[in-house]
């Protein structure tokens, strides 16, 4: 393994004009001897309901479960923003049967910086942090107004 990402390294900065050389995991998909199966995506059903709506999140919790069992996977980790999050977690809370144990929420990542950031914002509410950004030209005030809030 260590051979091969050495003369991974070695070819691609001898040839770094016009080089000929894949990257790093192309390379490895052309010297690897394993057989690696073919994946198959699907795309779930478009659901036309309020997605916010306590009922709709529930339904596709259940839904994303039965998928996941005839799949052979004994848990799933959703990933949501913050509305659909903050539902899902009270209904995971109730425990209903389908669900006990089944699921793990995430709150999405753009939405878990914008609270970390509203945070940050409510602990320095005026400790010139606001002042600073812009007094400095860094940001418009609207806009440090905003993300001091967490809306931005």
């Amino acid at each position: 393994m260590v051979q091969k990402d050495l003369i991974w390294d070695m070819a691609s900065v001898s040839a770094f004009e016009n080089s000929q050389v894949p990257a790093w995991g192309g390379f490895n998909a052309l010297v690897s001897e394993r057989e690696i199966p073919l994946t198959h995506i699907w795309y779930l059903p478009f659901i036309n309901a309020p997605p916010s709506d306590y009922s709709t999140i529930y339904t596709t919790l259940l839904k994303l479960v039965e998928t996941a069992t005839a799949l052979g996977q004994e848990h799933i980790l959703v990933t949501a923003d913050v509305a659909i999050y903050s539902k899902a977690v009270q209904i995971l809370w109730t425990a209903p049967d389908p669900l006990a144990g089944r699921v793990t929420m995430r709150l999405g990542v753009m939405h878990l910086a914008m609270s970390f950031i509203a945070s940050i914002g409510k602990l320095v509410s005026d400790g010139g942090l606001h002042s600073m950004l812009t007094g400095l030209e860094v940001c418009a005030d609207t806009y440090v107004t905003l993300m001091l809030q967490g809306k931005q």
